[in-house]
């Protein structure tokens, strides 16, 4: 295939070099063994695998494009206009046809020279055929020629049924259950969903359940705790600039994806899918002008759907460029979220000073999302609110991190151990006002969530465990945590005052 689609010699060499000498080595208990060749080529995993893939089938493309000319091939009522014999998605293969015997042999004979050539086999035990509308003589005789078993409609693709009509939540739970355990497994990163699927509430739903669950208290800080999350999901889907943690929702996101096939249709006329719209539901009509009918599929009639909430960007072609017109999914997802003000206190969370679970915590802060005794008192789940660290007051959080006088001991320290003079009133507030580079005010921002932190470490310590270190050891903890912060900025190319603040802190 490389030689007959004129691929460079050079080029050629270096692929088949990839395919025949791959070579193997076992990790058994943490100690590799042996080093042994590979003798089927690329394996499973190999990022060259798919485009090599892709190659290779373009022959079965070819072959079949070339063996359904013959006179006796008939192509599906709604696949000849196009002359549309499969699709692929991977390694899965859709073939259609008239449910007719002839052209059900021609569609084999032609499978099995592609077989014969590539080494490619289809899994008959995998394999199934779907009929509508065919006569049952003609289906047995069908069936008896191809070795298939009759398949049942819907039938499923990645654990999800394929049909026309809407996806309920049993139909989801396949990709319920798959997204649940990617996000265990993924921590605090980002899980998107693949490709432009036409997504239900009930997985949109679980989606955002599980990602704001990650924002509670822990299990037994408070028994009867019903755990609903610390922030709004719509808080923690803004960007950081507008006082969120940068996610997606994945609802807007979700449109913003299916507007990429509206635009396709748009500006993609020699598509295939783009093609098969256009001769089935669009037909002669104008796409920005279109309406679905009421009896087309519950896909087609939601693409339509958000076809509108775009209407007014493509008349006004909003993603016009130099290039000319470029629809992207991050430009549509823009388009479609709602946009709120810059806060005052992004830049004094989120920089590359800041360990990022301090950043979080003193998030949390600025949202007032921390479960204080002040703020669980006034919901009522428990009766008094004094603090847990000196009781002597009510526990706020500005009392807490700054007017408890456990925390403006622990931050004299810390100011001392690093001789910087550190404000004990409204730390976040003198740190804005500070004086100096932008870089020192990041630092000092970063000493004061580092601060922050620990001492909710302790308050949580203090409520739990009834036992809290000294100011001095919490202080040292804090200067270990920033010195191993700052280390790795040592050598970077700051200015005079700004690497003098960072040496200072390194070396204390």
């Amino acid at each position: 295939m490389l030689v007959a689609l004129r691929f460079p010699l050079k080029f050629r060499h270096y692929i088949m070099q990839c395919v025949t000498t791959a070579s193997y080595s076992l990790n058994l208990n943490g100690n590799v063994f042996g080093f042994f060749k590979g003798q089927r080529g690329l394996r499973q995993g190999d990022p060259l695998s798919p485009l090599l893939f892709t190659i290779c089938m373009e022959y079965l493309t070819r072959l079949m494009a070339h063996t359904t000319r013959d006179n006796g091939f008939r192509y599906h009522s709604l696949c000849k206009p196009l002359k549309l014999t499969h699709l692929m998605f991977a390694d899965d293969l859709l073939l259609f046809c008239k449910g007719d015997a002839k052209s059900i042999m021609i569609i084999l004979r032609t499978f099995s020279t592609f077989s014969r050539a590539s080494g490619l086999r289809m899994s008959q035990g995998k394999s199934n055929a779907y009929f509508n509308g065919v006569k049952s003589n003609i289906k047995a005789e069908i069936l008896q020629i191809s070795g298939f078993v009759e398949g049942q409609l819907p039938f499923k693709y990645l654990g999800v049924p394929i049909k026309t009509t809407g996806l309920n939540s049993q139909d989801c739970k396949p990709l319920i259950e798959k997204i649940v355990s990617k996000i265990r497994g993924l921590g605090a990163r980002k899980l998107s969903y693949a490709g432009r699927l036409v997504l239900v509430k009930a997985v949109l739903k679980t989606y955002h359940t599980y990602w704001a669950s990650m924002f509670i208290l822990p299990k037994g800080v408070i028994a009867h705790y019903t755990r609903t999350p610390l922030i709004s999901w719509d808080k923690i889907c803004k960007p950081k600039t507008e006082g969120g943690l940068g996610l997606k929702d994945d609802a807007i996101w979700n449109q913003a994806a299916i507007g990429k096939l509206v635009w396709w249709i748009f500006a993609n006329p020699d598509q295939l899918w783009v093609k098969w719209v256009n001769h089935i539901y669009i037909k002669q009509k104008t796409w920005i002008d279109y309406s679905p009918p009421p009896d087309s599929s519950w896909y087609w009639r939601k693409i339509c759907q958000t076809k509108g909430m775009f209407e007014t960007a493509y008349r006004q072609q909003a993603w016009k460029n130099q290039k000319g017109l470029d629809y992207t999914v991050a430009k549509g997802y823009d388009y479609l979220r709602h946009r709120g003000d810059k806060v005052q206190w992004f830049e004094l969370v989120w920089h590359k000073w800041s360990t990022p679970k301090h950043s979080i915590l003193a998030w949390l802060y600025h949202h007032n999302g921390l479960n204080l005794k002040e703020k669980l008192q006034r919901l009522g789940i428990i009766e008094e609110d004094t603090c847990c660290i000196c009781g002597l007051a009510s526990e706020t959080k500005e009392h807490l991190f700054f007017r408890c006088q456990y925390s403006m001991k622990v931050i004299e320290a810390v100011g001392t151990r690093l001789n910087i003079r550190l404000p004990t009133q409204n730390l976040p507030q003198s740190c804005r006002s500070c004086s100096g580079s932008k870089n020192k005010i990041g630092i000092l921002s970063a000493i004061i969530n580092a601060c922050m932190y620990n001492i909710w470490k302790q308050r949580n310590a203090s409520r739990l465990e009834l036992q809290i270190l000294r100011p001095t050891s919490i202080a040292s903890s804090i200067v270990d945590e920033l010195r191993i912060r700052l280390m790795g900025f040592a050598s970077s190319k700051e200015k005079d005052e700004d690497r003098r603040l960072i040496e200072r802190i390194i070396r204390s």
